[in-house]
């Protein structure tokens, strides 16, 4: 392959959370459990022990599990917000645990935005997205004694989002090398970045999910290129980045199309993900698209119709053909698979053009790839044509 400057970012994981039912009326007492705990932070920093806390939360409310929610807060939790008749609500700990369903899940991503400690008083600040609903900024107030950082109290506003319905989500790898090597492997940033701001620009809102959620290792960066310098210093889209949903997060009914980006990391974690399978699966049955560029074709070996037959058998299809790989190297041993090969062995038509760097792209029916990145706008364009179509 062409050579690359390749960055690994290793940033930090945040999780989905959100808001619990309605507003209620105010309280004036707390009932909720004694909070006299053995301490639980030994051997971390504050600011990690916090994110522990806020992690409970952000898995308490959103996947349903009260118990979380009652080791996060102090037992005189107090949650403020001002709602829409103007009027100041105050609502308990006990309140709010009450309205968590135990193993009800909330279609709700979040991210932590900022921590700060000063001795045993902090604060911290968090957005939470509901899609296609509002956006939520969480003020929160941490205490610690007895050794536990504890939540004391939370104020929270809202905006209202414009209902939107034309989605695409990226699938993105998790993985940092190749196989159990030390050797680095990341998701290709041109990659992502050429085709996404294709699609916003074309007023798609673009999704992102990885094997294992949270930070993605990204590298093939070239800040000579004007819009990889733009969105890599794009402090909104990095987080994003840093802030990938779990397959398990993800409803599949809300996208019209998926696009799985290349790089190393691609060949890693994503084809037998069957998180990522069902999602992809289910929005192709529903007439949607599937799409890739380069190594990020490796992710759809294994989609089937409901026959058992691959998605893409008597299908053409594209992707870094072994042509263009060192198949000698350390770093293709480690593949699973080769991605020519493998689509050629479910029923596929492989086909390739024997120049790197071609644009050469495939569209047959709901299935678009492209060799290499070079391909990536190309790629862009046709799924946007073929949700067009649809």
């Amino acid at each position: 392959m062409n050579p690359y400057f390749s960055l690994i970012a290793a940033l930090s994981a945040c999780l989905l959370f959100g808001m619990p039912g309605h507003a209620g009326a105010a309280s004036t007492t707390s009932t909720a459990p004694a909070d006299i705990q053995t301490p639980t932070g030994a051997g971390k920093t504050d600011t990690e022990q916090i994110t522990q806390v806020l992690t409970d939360y952000m898995e308490g409310t959103a996947n349903g599990e009260p118990e979380k929610l009652k080791r996060a807060f102090h037992p005189d939790f107090k949650l403020y917000t001002v709602n829409e008749t103007n009027n100041l609500l105050v609502r308990s700990g006990e309140q709010y645990i009450a309205n968590i369903k135990p193993g009800e899940k909330n279609n709700r991503i979040g991210r932590i935005l900022s921590i700060d400690i000063e001795n045993n008083v902090a604060t911290a600040k968090a957005e939470i997205l509901i899609p296609n609903y509002r956006l939520y900024t969480d003020y929160f107030l941490l205490l610690k004694y007895h050794g536990n950082w504890k939540i004391v109290q939370k104020s929270y506003t809202w905006k209202s989002l414009p209902q939107r319905t034309n989605k695409i989500l990226f699938i993105t790898s998790s993985q940092h090398t190749y196989g159990n090597t030390k050797l680095n492997a990341a998701n290709h940033f041109a990659e992502i970045v050429i085709a996404y701001d294709i699609f916003k620009k074309n007023g798609y809102v673009v999704d992102f999910v990885s094997p294992k959620g949270g930070a993605i290792p990204l590298g093939y960066i070239q800040t000579s290129d004007n819009t990889q310098k733009e969105y890599l210093y794009n402090g909104e889209f990095m987080r994003l980045l840093q802030n990938t949903a779990t397959p398990e997060q993800i409803n599949p009914n809300d996208y019209q199309a998926v696009y799985y980006s290349g790089g190393g990391s691609a060949m890693f974690g994503v084809a037998d993900n069957q998180g990522i399978q069902h999602i992809a699966n289910t929005i192709y049955k529903r007439g949607g698209i599937i799409s890739a560029i380069c190594h990020g074709t490796a992710g759809i070996v294994n989609l089937k119709n409901s026959d058992g037959t691959a998605i893409f058998s008597n299908r053409k299809i594209t992707g870094f053909p072994d042509m263009f790989e060192d198949t000698q190297a350390e770093y293709y041993k480690t593949f699973p698979f080769s991605i020519d090969k493998e689509i050629t062995k479910h029923g596929g038509n492989f086909v390739y053009s024997k120049k790197f760097g071609d644009n050469h792209v495939i569209a047959d029916g709901n299935i678009v790839t492209g060799q290499d990145p070079s391909a990536t706008a190309s790629v862009a364009l046709n799924v946007i044509k073929a949700i067009q179509k649809n």
